[in-house]
Order: C-alpha cells, then structure tokens, then sequence
C-alpha cells in the first residue's frame, strides 16, 4: 500500500482516529489493565497480611494475661480429681458423674473403672459409662460435666436409638461414653 491510495481528507481524518483509539485500547487492554489488576491483588493480599499481623500481635499480647489465669486454681476447688489413689479418684469421679446425670434426669445403667494410665506426675482416671436418656437430657448432662469444677473430659461418645420417632427429642437414646480426669501422681 503506498500513500497514494490512503484516504484523505475527512475520511482519512476519522481514520487515523479511529487506528488511534484502536492502538490505545489495545495498549490499555495489553498493558495498563493487567498492572492495574496485579497492583489491586497485591494490595489485597498486603490488607490481609496486615490484619492477620494484628491478630497474631493481639494474640501474643494476651498471652500472659491467660497465663496467669491458667496458673490461677479453680473456683470452688481444684481443676484435678481428688483422691490419693487412683481408685479413690475413679470412686470420686464416678460419684460426681451420678450426680450430674441424677440432676440432668436420668441415671446411669453401666459404669466400668478403666485401667489408670499414669503419664508423668499426672495420673489420666477414666470410667466408661452407659445411659438410656431423650437428647435434651443428654445434651444437658454433657453440658454440667464441661461446667464441672474438677476438669472432666469425654471421649469415645457413641449414641444409639433403636427406633425412628416423629418426634426424636423425646426417644430415649442408648449413649455410652468414656469420662475421664487427671490427678497428680505421686
């Protein structure tokens, strides 16, 4: 193409300003908008990093608040099981768990002493237990162990109803479950 057969006038005019915005989206689509992109993921990713810093540094900061607190004994006793064995401990354990379970509205069908198992200065006194209750009654029983004063914990919890109901909260439910606590060894 040479320049003799290139528009002139009015229509070359609005030609090259055509070619022109053409070259400048081009530029603007090839080049700005990919750095423009990039710039906003990097701060994006630069504000998340800022505010993760802030929680980590307000975490750190109240460490030795909840350390004093963790050092601090329980109200109305210990965090420990009491006993001086780990018989008198398992006795105690069960005693308290009968009484959770009476308060909340049911009673225990099966309570086994586990085996101690001794870690260190801290002895681990474990009962497995059995119960036919509605949930309500077991959600409440689970809810006065977390809010016992002696640390109780629960595991290998396995719930079991033998029939569909309309209304399931008032089935009795068979649960069984291991409570455990610590007590110092000696």
């Amino acid at each position: 193409m040479n320049a003799a057969t290139l528009p002139t006038g009015r229509r070359g005019q609005l030609l090259a300003a055509a070619i022109g915005i053409i070259g400048v989206a081009v530029i603007w689509l090839a080049v700005a908008d990919p750095l423009l992109s990039f710039y906003q993921d990097q701060a994006r990713l630069l504000a998340q990093r800022q505010a993760l810093l802030d929680r980590m540094q307000a975490v750190a900061a109240s460490l030795p608040a909840l350390s004093a607190t963790a050092r601090k004994p329980v109200e109305g006793g210990s965090a420990l099981l009491s006993g001086t064995s780990d018989a008198v401990a398992a006795a105690g354990l069960q005693e308290a768990v009968q009484r959770m379970a009476s308060s909340a509205g049911t009673t225990l069908t099966a309570v086994e002493t586990l085996p101690a198992e001794a870690d260190g200065r801290w002895h681990r006194v474990s009962l497995r237990i059995s119960l036919n209750a509605p949930w309500p009654v077991l959600m409440e029983l689970v809810r006065q162990v977390d809010q016992a004063p002696a640390r109780i914990f629960i595991d290998d919890l396995h719930f079991h109803s033998p029939v569909v109901a309309v209304h399931p909260a008032a089935v009795p439910i068979q649960a069984s479950m291991v409570v455990y606590g610590f007590r110092a060894g000696s």
